[in-house]
């Protein structure tokens, strides 16, 4: 009695405009890793760069996060992590606030950061908004000012004993 597993898929290699193969696999791996210490020496070990030295994988790890391109592409790649975390953590807020079996506390807690990621801050009536102003916005002021104010006033002046 034969099983028909499906047949195993040929992995799909993520690539990014305007790089390599391997520069994308180390744009993938060194987003995973977080980027602490050692990490684009490691991204660019899995990535196939220098697989025997690990000093020669920091050199090309260092080589690539100085590269326009990748930087780019690392960026947009964060981000749309970032943009994907953040749906989840929005999921679980919703999840926290909606539970009636969570305690009130974190229930209040969880709708206050819904409302605040979803309309911003909610504004105290005491609030107090600060501006800060340079001398020089301060003069430039005045200086309007005095020139909207400027009356010409046709007079003669004498002096009298």
């Amino acid at each position: 009695m034969s099983r028909n597993l499906p047949e195993p898929k040929e992995e799909t290699r993520v690539t990014f405009d305007g790089l390599t193969e391997r520069q994308s696999a180390f744009v993938i791996a060194y987003a995973e890793s977080g980027g602490g210490p050692g990490a684009a020496a490691t991204a660019a070990q899995a990535a196939g760069y220098a697989q025997t030295s690990r000093a020669a994988a920091r050199v090309r790890g260092h080589e690539l996060l100085r590269n326009p391109k990748v930087l780019e592409a690392l960026r947009n790649e964060l981000t749309r992590r970032l943009n994907a975390a953040a749906t989840l953590g929005v999921a679980v807020l919703v999840d926290l606030a909606a539970d009636k079996k969570t305690p009130a506390a974190t229930r209040l807690s969880a709708a206050k950061d819904l409302i605040d990621r979803g309309h911003g801050p909610i504004a105290s009536r005491w609030k107090v908004d600060h501006t800060v102003r340079t001398i020089e916005d301060v003069i430039s002021e005045l200086d309007i000012s005095d020139a909207e104010d400027e009356r010409v006033i046709d007079a003669e002046f004498s002096l009298t004993d």
